[in-house]
């Protein structure tokens, strides 16, 4: 999903068929899945288009090409059926659909989310859909329209597992059928996870254009106060490989802490982030956030965290007006040597690719064990050894707190490695590490369209003096080095799970588990 210095902020862009024209930063919000679980933490939809947000994406179509009409999700603001059928009818919505229009904010719907169950078997079953869709939501026509005559302004593809097969296909025949609608634009957005390139998606946003790309940095190592923040990354996608070289990229972060494993950003750093990022980044777009019902519940700043958001990113300056780097200085990382001294007792760092941990008022530098490199945690001021892919040998320190000067270097630094366990690729991010304990979470994925079920069982073979004691909504127990967790799954069926583990080392730093050890059973 990050400086007290003289910024400015760029101007993205209105959204369009192709493309998106320079204009200003805009804020999105996801709406429908009522994440803060609150009986009234989610508005109606209209309530949302106050002025602070510029394009509303309904989510989820949590279900489809399982046969018959797709499913659509949308957690209890719509509960109404077309007689004999699943398909929601939701006439409110429908209503605020319109009102939002008449005040300028896009709508767009989801397609996929976290829970259910999707995907495609080959193009042709993608081309069907995509008329589905079309006929549901746009300006076709069918029995079943959940939103009545009111007309969505595209789809974003929140594809969290199934594959990408038949996607570029659906967006192609969504192209060719909003092209048949002269009376307004359209858009096609997508939302790959921050680790590049995106299981899911990569190849997709690679082989055909899309309008903007809301990057979800979180629930991985790549979150805006870690040290491998990786937005450049996605800048020079935009510029140089993408299809459509005048899509944005938005900074997707969730909106409240309880909105997502991890990766919340407090606002007094974000606000940093969201300074500098227009200035640096051609392709910066705005910010667009998971979702509004942790939004606008989220009293951390008034009125809440949405509207100052909204009041960030609206501000008026320009991207051409040119920034300083953040430059190095008193906050810059020092590797440090063996017998330094230091003051945090029990704090772990990376220091030339081995790491070192304060004991006693001095630092032992030690290597991490044979495959492994010390890689940074989320928060960027400890380490742990875990599998890596290419970068340089790098160095953190426990005394610089999490400011922007450490987060958008341009530095080659090494990313951890994903784990592909059968048809499951899963992303391990360690949060925390110091000399005696480690939290970490792991974003797991399917890559066929067989969902999670009800109950996932995962096991993996830790390190000597790795103990893992905890595992949320779950059950964990370890015999030696193996660790086998039981994880209830929440939503029954999911193409997606994220859970974080916790625990204990001893006379080691905590290391990630061994490369080919990780299975899912479900």
């Amino acid at each position: 999903m990050l400086f007290t210095k003289a910024i400015s902020i760029a101007t993205a862009v209105a959204l369009s068929v192709s493309s998106v024209a320079a204009n200003r930063a805009r804020v999105v919000q996801y709406w429908g899945q009522n994440s803060a679980m609150g009986w009234n933490t989610q508005k109606n939809l209209a309530s949302y288009c106050d002025g602070s947000t510029d394009i509303l994406i309904i989510s989820f179509i949590s279900s489809f090409n399982l046969g018959g009409l797709p499913t659509l999700n949308l957690s209890g603001a719509c509960t109404d059926t077309y007689a004999g059928t699943k398909m929601l009818k939701c006439p409110q919505v429908a209503n605020d659909i319109r009102f939002c229009h008449k005040r300028g904010v896009k709508i767009l719907l989801s397609l996929g989310g976290g829970a259910g169950s999707y995907g495609f078997q080959n193009d042709g079953q993608a081309i069907e859909f995509a008329n589905t869709l079309w006929n549901l939501f746009g300006r076709g026509w069918s029995p079943t329209r959940p939103f009545d005559t009111a007309v969505v302004d595209g789809f974003d593809l929140d594809i969290e597992g199934g594959g990408s097969t038949g996607y570029v296909a659906m967006v192609r025949q969504l192209r060719n059928l909003f092209a048949t609608d002269h009376l307004k634009p359209y858009m096609i957005t997508a939302a790959p996870q921050c680790p590049f390139p995106d299981a899911m998606l990569g190849s997709v946003i690679s082989s055909i254009g899309f309008d903007a790309i809301n990057v979800q940095f979180y629930n991985n190592y790549c979150s805006p106060l870690s040290g491998s923040f990786n937005f450049q990354t996605w800048d020079n996608w935009a510029k140089y490989t993408s299809p459509n070289k005048n899509v944005k990229v938005f900074l997707t972060i969730p909106g409240s802490p309880s909105a997502a494993g991890s990766g919340y950003v407090p606002f007094n750093q974000l606000s940093n982030i969201i300074k500098y990022l227009p200035g640096k980044y051609s392709s910066y777009g705005g910010v667009s956030i998971w979702d509004a019902s942790q939004s606008q519940n989220n009293k951390e700043v008034y009125p809440n965290f949405a509207v100052a958001i909204s009041n960030l990113v609206h501000s008026t300056f320009t991207q051409h007006d040119t920034i300083p780097d953040p430059t190095p200085g008193s906050d810059s990382p020092t590797c440090v040597k063996q017998n330094d001294s230091c003051s945090n007792n029990g704090a772990v760092v990376c220091t030339n690719g081995g790491f070192a941990i304060c004991d006693n008022g001095s630092w032992s530098v030690q290597a991490c064990s044979s495959g492994t490199q010390c890689l940074p945690t989320t928060d960027n001021i400890s380490g742990y050894c875990g599998l890596a892919i290419g970068g340089s040998e790098i160095c953190t320190n426990p005394t610089v707190s999490s400011n922007f000067s450490m987060k958008v270097a341009d530095a080659d630094i090494p990313t951890p490695k994903p784990y592909v366990a059968g048809q499951v690729s899963a992303q391990l991010s360690v949060l925390s590490s110091t000399s005696s304990t480690f939290e970490f979470v792991i974003n797991a994925r399917r890559l066929n369209t067989l969902p999670f079920g009800s109950s996932v069982v995962v096991s993996f073979t830790v390190a000597n003096g790795v103990a893992i004691t905890n595992v949320t909504d779950g059950t964990v127990n370890q015999t030696g080095n193996k660790v086998v967790a039981q994880i209830k799954n929440t939503n029954k069926q999911s193409m997606s799970l994220v859970f974080n583990f916790s625990g204990s080392v001893k006379d080691i730093v905590f290391t990630t588990p061994d490369d080919n050890s990780m299975s899912f059973q479900t």
